[in-house]
C-alpha cells in the first residue's frame, strides 16, 4: 500500500488521503482548508492528483473540513461511487447545498473584498452538489462491502457527530490479510449522547486524528455542573445566556445538554432558543435516526414527542424570530452559529448582550486565533461588532470539554484497545504542538516511529 497525505498534516483542516492498493485509488475524505474559497490562489481549488483516476471515495462524517471540496472532484471529472453512512450522506446533502449559496453571496460581494481581482468564480455549484449526492452510496455501520476488487470497507462509530465513522478496509497482501484503519474524527468518551468510539483490533495501518492531542478536557458530569451553575446564575438575574455553537453536532449536542439539565438534575427550565435555519435542517436529520444515540439519551428524548425539542426549545426560522429575541427579557438561552463568531445570527446577539455584566457568553468549541470567539474567551476588555467597538462586560464561560473530538486522555485509551500490534502509525488532523504531545502517547502501541506527515508526502507500507 501506498499512502499519500493530501491535507490535514499538522494542521486540522483539509483532510484527503490517497490510497493506492495495488493498481486501485481510494480517496479518504476531501475536505475544506481553512483558506478563502473563492480567491483564485486557494488551496481549495487545485488537486495535487487526478479526480478521473480515482476508483473509489470513502467519506468519514460531514464536516467540511472532511467534505468541503468532493464536489470539486466531481467538476474535475470524478466518476465513481462515493461511499458514507446513511446519516453522513444526509447531512453531506445539507451542508454542501448551504456551501453553495454562501459561495454565491461571496462571488456576489467579491468585489469588495478582492477588487483588484477582475473575475471571482465559486468552487462549486449547486449542481454539481446534486451530482455528488447521486453518487453517494449509504453503507450503514458494521457492514462490509467491496469498494474495488479485494478491498473490504466497514464503518464503525467513532462517536464524534451522527453518522461519524472510523474507515476500516481489509485486503490481501502478498497472501496475507491487512487491515487499515483511519479513524476520522474520534469523539470522547462517556458524553451520554452519543456512543463511545469502537474499538478496532487487529491494525496493521493506522491513520489517527490529534486535534486535542495535547490537551485533557474536562470530564462531562462535571460539564454538567459547571453549565448547571450558569444556568442557575441567569435565573438569579434575569440575565441571557448566549452560546455561540456550530450548526452541525455542537448545537445538538448542547440541546440534548440542557434537556438533561433541566429533566434530570432539577434545574428550573428556562426558554432556550437556537438560531440557525442550517441547525434546524440539521437537527431535523438527527431526529430521523434515533437508533444513534445511547440507552440513556434515547430514555431522556423519549419523553418529549420531538427528539432535539420540547415545550422549552424553540428553533428561529426567520429574521422575525432572531429579531425578537434581543427584545425579551431573560432569563434564557440563545443557541446560534457560527461556533467562531464569525459570522451568521451570533454576532447580532453578541451585541445586544455582551455589555450587559448580568448576562453570559458561553464558549463550547475550539476558537482560532483571530477569531471573535477567541477574543472573547481570551476575556478582552473591548470586541469589534460590524465596526462598532463594544466592552465585553459579560460573564464569560469558557467549556471547551463539550467538544466532539476525544482528548489526549482519550485518544491513548482507544490507542491501547487496539491490542498494541500496529505496524505503522500516521498522525494527522492535528496542529503541531498536538501532534507532538500525541506521538509519544501512540508509540508504545506500534511497533515501527510513529510519522507525522508533510504535505503530499507519501509513504509505502
Amino acid at each position: 500500500m501506498r499512502i499519500t497525505f493530501h491535507g490535514a498534516t499538522r494542521q486540522v483542516t483539509g483532510s484527503a488521503h490517497l490510497l493506492e492498493i495495488g493498481s486501485k485509488r481510494i480517496l479518504l475524505d476531501c475536505g475544506l482548508f481553512d483558506s478563502e474559497r473563492i480567491h483564485p490562489e486557494s488551496p481549495n481549488r487545485h488537486f495535487a492528483f487526478d479526480p478521473r483516476d480515482l476508483d473509489a471515495v470513502i467519506v468519514s462524517h460531514a464536516h467540511n473540513d472532511h467534505i468541503g471540496r468532493l464536489p470539486l472532484l466531481i467538476r474535475a471529472g470524478y466518476n465513481g461511487p462515493i461511499f458514507a453512512t446513511p446519516a453522513t450522506a444526509s447531512i453531506t446533502s445539507v451542508m454542501l447545498r448551504d456551501s453553495a449559496r454562501i459561495q454565491r453571496e461571496e462571488v456576489r460581494n467579491a468585489h469588495i473584498k478582492y477588487p483588484h481581482l477582475e473575475s471571482v468564480e465559486p468552487l462549486f455549484e449547486l449542481v454539481d452538489v446534486e451530482w455528488l449526492i447521486e453518487r453517494m452510496q449509504r453503507i450503514p455501520y458494521q457492514t462490509p462491502i467491496e469498494v474495488v476488487p479485494g478491498v473490504n470497507l466497514t464503518f464503525l462509530n467513532s462517536g464524534h457527530i451522527l453518522g461519524s465513522a472510523i474507515v476500516q478496509l481489509d485486503y490481501r497482501e502478498d497472501g496475507r490479510p491487512r487491515r487499515f484503519v483511519f479513524t476520522g474524527d474520534l469523539g470522547r468518551r462517556d458524553t451520554h449522547l452519543l456512543p463511545d468510539p469502537a474499538i478496532v483490533k487487529d491494525v496493521d495501518v493506522l491513520v489517527s486524528e490529534s486535534t486535542y492531542g495535547s490537551r485533557e478536557l474536562e470530564p462531562y458530569d462535571r460539564l454538567v455542573k459547571q453549565l448547571h451553575a450558569i444556568v442557575a446564575r441567569a435565573i438569579r438575574l434575569e440575565g441571557k445566556v448566549v452560546i455561540p455553537a456550530f450548526s452541525l453536532g455542537r448545537t445538538q449536542r448542547m440541546v440534548y445538554c440542557l434537556q438533561e439539565l433541566f429533566a434530570m438534575h432539577k434545574v428550573r427550565p428556562i426558554p432556550v432558543f437556537v438560531d440557525s435555519p442550517l441547525a434546524l435542517r440539521l437537527t431535523e436529520i438527527h431526529r430521523d435516526h434515533p437508533e444513534a444515540y445511547t440507552p440513556i439519551a434515547r430514555e431522556l428524548m423519549d419523553r418529549d414527542p420531538l427528539y432535539f425539542g420540547s415545550k422549552h426549545v424553540e428553533f428561529c426560522a426567520t429574521w422575525d424570530d432572531s429579531r425578537r429575541l434581543n427584545y425579551m427579557r431573560g432569563p434564557m438561552i440563545i443557541i446560534a452559529s457560527s461556533g467562531m463568531c464569525e459570522a451568521g445570527r451570533i454576532r447580532h446577539h453578541l451585541r445586544h448582550v455582551v455589555s450587559d455584566p448580568d448576562n453570559a457568553v458561553v464558549i463550547v468549541s475550539y476558537q482560532a486565533e483571530g477569531t471573535l470567539g477567541r477574543q472573547i474567551a481570551e476575556g478582552v476588555e473591548r470586541i469589534q461588532i460590524f465596526d462598532q467597538w463594544y466592552d465585553l462586560n459579560a460573564a464569560v464561560y469558557v467549556l471547551d470539554g463539550f467538544s466532539g473530538h476525544a482528548d489526549r486522555n482519550d485518544l491513548g485509551w482507544w490507542y491501547e484497545q487496539t491490542g498494541g500490534s500496529i505496524e505503522n502509525a500516521f498522525l494527522v488532523h492535528g496542529d503541531p504542538e498536538a501532534i507532538d504531545a500525541l506521538t509519544p502517547v501512540l508509540q508504545p502501541f506500534v511497533q515501527n516511529t510513529v510519522h507525522t506527515p508533510e504535505l503530499h508526502q507519501s509513504y509505502e507500507v
